[in-house]
């Protein structure tokens, strides 16, 4: 199955779309947030292009489906008998 970039439904601070990134590429979340914090400080890149882009990538990068998550207060366990 080919990945597909998604934003994530978990590992969302904003919108998703630093943590979709990461997923996608294998990196930790933190570092593409450092490097989308410096890309909007970056003097060759006025601010407001590159907090567009992110609004952007917000509205086309559709959001994932969340992974199963159980219930703290549930048992989720399969049991065997052995005999």
């Amino acid at each position: 199955m080919a990945k597909k970039l998604t934003r994530s439904p978990t590992n969302r601070f904003l919108g998703g779309v630093c943590g979709g990134i990461a997923e996608y590429t294998g990196a930790p979340a933190w570092l593409i947030r450092v490097i989308a914090v410096v890309l909007l400080f970056l003097p060759p890149l006025p601010f407001i292009l590159v907090f567009l882009i992110y609004i952007v990538l917000w509205a086309l990068i559709p959001l994932g489906t969340p992974k199963k998550q159980l219930d703290p207060n549930t048992i989720d366990a399969e049991f065997e008998v052995k005999e």
